[in-house]
C-alpha cells in the first residue's frame, strides 16, 4: 500500500520574543516571516494539485532532502496564521518507488515541474504539463495530473500524466506500459476469479527501453468479484508479476476521482517495504504498488 504522502503544511511552534516597550514579537523555529526569495508562495484557492512520483535508488543509510520545483522556483507555503513561511522539501531514503507527494494550490495554467536535492542538483525535470482545478471543462474526470521521476540504473527520465489527454469513453482507461530493464516484459489480460488467475490472452511484448500503449475497459465491480486485470512480467520469468485490476477508481490521495491515464513503469524486481510480499516488478503512476482502487 501506498504510505501517506508528506505534509504540505509544516507544523511549527512559535516563540514570542520580548522587545522593547514590551512589544511581543513572535518568531518561528523554523521559517521566514516574508517570502524567501526566489521562491512561489501557493495558495490559489482553488488551486490545481500536481502528483509527483519519485522512483530514486538513493544510499539507505542516510536521508536525502528534496524539494519541488514549480517553472523554476521553489514552493514555499504559509506555516503559520503569523504570516510565517517555509520551504517544500521531504526526506526519501533507499528505492523510493510507491511513495509519492503533492504540489497542491497551482495557479491554473502551463507548469514546469523539478526535483532538486538539497544542493539544487536536478533529480528530473517535466516537460510542460496543463494543470486544471476539480471540475474544469478540460479535465472531466477530476483525475489529477502528475509527473514521475526515474533515476535508476543509469536511467534518467520523467513522464507527464495529463488528464487532459484522455479519451471521451469514461469506461475506459488508457494504460502505457513502459519498459526500463534489459529483457522483455510480457502484458496479459487474465480473468480474477477467486483471487486467481486465469484464462490469459497476450495483449503485447514490451522491448527493453519500449512503451506499449493499450486501451482497456473497467468494470465497476468488487474487488472481490470476478474481473479482468492486466498482468505484466519477464517474459523470461512469470514471477514476479504486477497485477493491473481493471476496475475504475475510486476517490484515493494518488491521483484524484478516478484514473484514466496511467504509466506503469516496470523497473525489474526490487526490494521495497510497500510492496504486500516485499518485492515488487513494477509501479503504477495511479496506485503506486497496489494492483488498483482498494
Amino acid at each position: 500500500m501506498t504510505p501517506a504522502r508528506a505534509a504540505l503544511l509544516l507544523s511549527t511552534a512559535i516563540l514570542p520574543l520580548a522587545v522593547a516597550a514590551c512589544q511581543t514579537v513572535r518568531k518561528p523555529l523554523r521559517g521566514f516571516d516574508k517570502v524567501p526569495p526566489g521562491s512561489i508562495l501557493l495558495d490559489d484557492d482553488p488551486g490545481g494539485t500536481v502528483a509527483i512520483w519519485p522512483v530514486f535508488d538513493l544510499p539507505q543509510t542516510e536521508q536525502t532532502m528534496f524539494r519541488p520545483r514549480l517553472d523554476g522556483q521553489d514552493i514555499a507555503y504559509l506555516i503559520s496564521n503569523e504570516g510565517f513561511y517555509d520551504i517544500y522539501e521531504f526526506p526519501l531514503q533507499g528505492w523510493t518507488g510507491g511513495w509519492n507527494s503533492w504540489i497542491q494550490g497551482i495557479k491554473p495554467g502551463t507548469h514546469v515541474v523539478e526535483l532538486v536535492d538539497s544542493a539544487g542538483q536536478s533529480w528530473g525535470q517535466s516537460a510542460p504539463l496543463a494543470v486544471a482545478v476539480a471540475g474544469d471543462p478540460t479535465n472531466p474526470s477530476s483525475q489529477f495530473p502528475a509527473v514521475v521521476f526515474a533515476h535508476f540504473d543509469g536511467k534518467v527520465v520523467a513522464w507527464n500524466i495529463d488528464p487532459a489527454t484522455q479519451d471521451a469513453d469514461t469506461e475506459t482507461d488508457e494504460i502505457t506500459v513502459t519498459n526500463l530493464v534489459d529483457a522483455d516484459v510480457v502484458v496479459e489480460r487474465c480473468l480474477i476469479s477467486s483471487g486467481h488467475r486465469s484464462s490469459c490472452t497476450p495483449v503485447g511484448t514490451v522491448a527493453p527501453g519500449a512503451d506499449l500503449l493499450t486501451v482497456e475497459r473497467v468494470a465497476d465491480v468488487e474487488a472481490k468479484d470476478d474481473h479482468q486485470a492486466l498482468v505484466i512480467h519477464l517474459a523470461s520469468d512469470a514471477s514476479p508479476s504486477y497485477q493491473r485490476d481493471l476496475r475504475p477508481g475510486a476517490l484515493s490521495f494518488n491521483f484524484g476521482s478516478t484514473c484514466q491515464i496511467e504509466r506503469i513503469v516496470v523497473h525489474a524486481p526490487r526490494q521495497t517495504g510497500y510492496a504486500s510480499n516485499g518485492t515488487a516488478l513494477a509501479l503504477s503512476s495511479c496506485y503506486g504498488y497496489q494492483s488498483g482502487p482498494m
